[in-house]
């Protein structure tokens, strides 16, 4: 009979169906099948003859032979020449293992008994210079006239293998995205976002595959150093750009999302090309890496800068004005030299105790103890707890060396006295005393003369402290009562244990 002119067999999809097949029509089953040609669904009767096979077997889409018992090959079909680009009449005569790269099933013998199901097994088919072609090969008896055979089907499975690496790929993908703590988006080349991480889910608060990235990421520079970067692009423009132009290192933020905090988020904003097998662009992979923190951590860095800027030329103003203050009321150079240097110990302590709080709050005993630490057995303190402001500390240290060299020059201290600090706090209006007494020193002469310590005392009381002080140089020994206000940022009230100890 004439061949039909046709493509393929319509009802041969997969190779369980080329097997079924083929051995229907050898076990007789099957009388005639439907082809699909050119001009429609032909019939093609079977008689049991050579001709009726090879019309079916030569359009299967799956490579199919006969094999004798010694492994030699009797026929193959155009699929299969196809398959490992010879022609047919070159690999007849061949042996069926040399179609192979690698070892195969020797014994073929066997298949041309008569067996349930066959023989199945993966393989990888050679392609001469090309790369072999993994394979699924099933092989059965079949007779020819008197002869025992084994009819082989191929089956090509490198579409269904590279399914599987694209599907692994794809989970594998997945997994990275769901993974990272960054918003990582890919886009098509219209700027369409196909793939979207965890992260950037939660940032828009919804699932942003499907949109144009401009739409789903509404972006501001947040960098002034950087502005107009995104301003001058359109949204259609700069969809392209992010997805056919590589860059980094833009700052920028969400705008419009006044319900939650990512519009006072800064991200670093990157794109980079996404290439297939061809090394041919598809797209892009666009990252938003959450800088906030950062960004915070350089504003906080600038802030203390300046402010460590302020504290040094504050610093510097203070030492010079002790200085020209002692050289005006110093007689001597070596009379300088001590009451300069005792000035500026004080002032260091004062440094000391706000460093070590981190410029915080500090507790009035805590100050106390630091400067009278050389007379620490010979002071007593006492009074409610008071937490003083970084800003009042200097001031008040100073106020207290200026009583204490005082004291050791001409007090209680230059002999066997002691001395007595208390303080007392006052509601309305809010304001501590603050009283030192000098008890058992030389008894104090009157008209006592002002220097340079006392009017420091005072000034310092009374502009830095916002208070004032009063000096009582009675016989028994000096009384000094200092009152300042306990309001605005430099003071404020806790509550450790009321201090009621002597300094040691």
């Amino acid at each position: 009979m004439d061949k039909p002119d046709i493509d393929r067999l319509a009802l041969l999809h997969t190779a369980s169906d080329a097997e079924e097949t083929v051995r229907a029509i050898y076990q007789g089953a099957v009388d005639a099948v439907v082809v699909q040609g050119r001009n429609g669904p032909q019939i093609v009767t079977l008689s049991g003859a050579d001709e009726p096979y090879r019309v079916i077997v030569e359009r299967m889409t799956d490579g199919a032979l006969t094999v004798s018992t010694e492994g030699v090959i009797l026929y193959v079909n155009r699929r299969l020449s196809e398959m490992t680009g010879e022609e047919a009449g070159a690999l007849i005569g061949k042996q069926f293992a040399s179609l192979f790269a690698g070892a195969v099933p020797e014994d073929i013998n066997s298949w041309t008994q008569p067996a349930d199901g066959g023989v199945r097994y993966e393989a990888n088919l050679a392609r001469g210079a090309a790369a072999s072609l993994p394979v699924s090969v099933w092989a059965g008896p079949v007779a020819l006239g008197d002869r025992p055979a084994a009819l082989v089907t191929i089956s090509d499975l490198s579409v269904q293998r590279r399914a599987d690496e694209i599907a692994v790929a794809e989970r594998f993908a997945r997994s990275i995205l769901e993974q990272a703590t960054d918003a990582i988006l890919v886009l098509d080349p219209s700027g369409r976002i196909t793939h979207a991480s965890w992260a950037a889910e939660q940032l828009v608060q919804t699932s942003p595959i499907g949109r144009q990235f401009s739409d789903a990421f509404p972006l501001v520079t947040a960098d002034p150093t950087q502005a107009g970067a995104l301003e001058r692009y359109s949204a259609p423009m700069l969809d392209s750009l992010l997805a056919t132009r590589p860059f980094h290192g833009l700052e920028v933020r969400l705008r419009g999302r006044e319900s939650d905090d990512s519009n006072a988020r800064t991200f670093l904003l990157s794109a980079g090309p996404l290439l297939d097998q061809a090394k041919q662009v598809v797209g892009s992979i666009v990252t938003l890496t959450d800088i906030s923190a950062r960004k915070r951590a350089e504003e906080q860095q600038t802030m203390l800068v300046a402010e460590l800027n302020h504290r040094v030329k504050n610093i510097l103003a203070i030492v010079q004005s002790i200085a020209t203050q002692t050289v005006r009321n110093t007689g001597s150079l070596d009379g300088f030299k001590e009451t300069f240097g005792g000035r500026l110990r004080a002032l260091s302590v004062a440094h000391d105790v706000l460093t070590k709080t981190r410029w915080g709050g500090v507790e009035v005993t805590q100050l106390l103890k630091e400067i009278m630490s050389p007379y620490r057995e010979r002071v007593s303190i006492e009074g409610p707890p008071l937490v003083m402001s970084s800003q009042s500390i200097v001031p008040l240290s100073m106020v207290l060396h200026e009583l204490m060299t005082n004291a050791a020059k001409y007090g209680a201290l230059s002999s066997s006295g002691h001395i007595l600090l208390t303080w007392q706090k006052s509601e309305a209006p809010a304001t501590v005393q603050m009283v030192w007494q000098e008890e058992g020193g030389p008894r104090v002469a009157g008209g006592t003369r002002r220097g340079f310590g006392t009017k420091l005392i005072e000034r310092v009381m009374s502009y830095d402290l916002e208070g004032s002080a009063g000096l009582d140089f009675q016989p028994s020994g000096l009384v000094c009562t200092l009152s300042f206000p306990i309001a605005g940022p430099r003071f404020s009230l806790q509550d450790p244990p009321a201090s009621t100890a002597a300094l040691g």
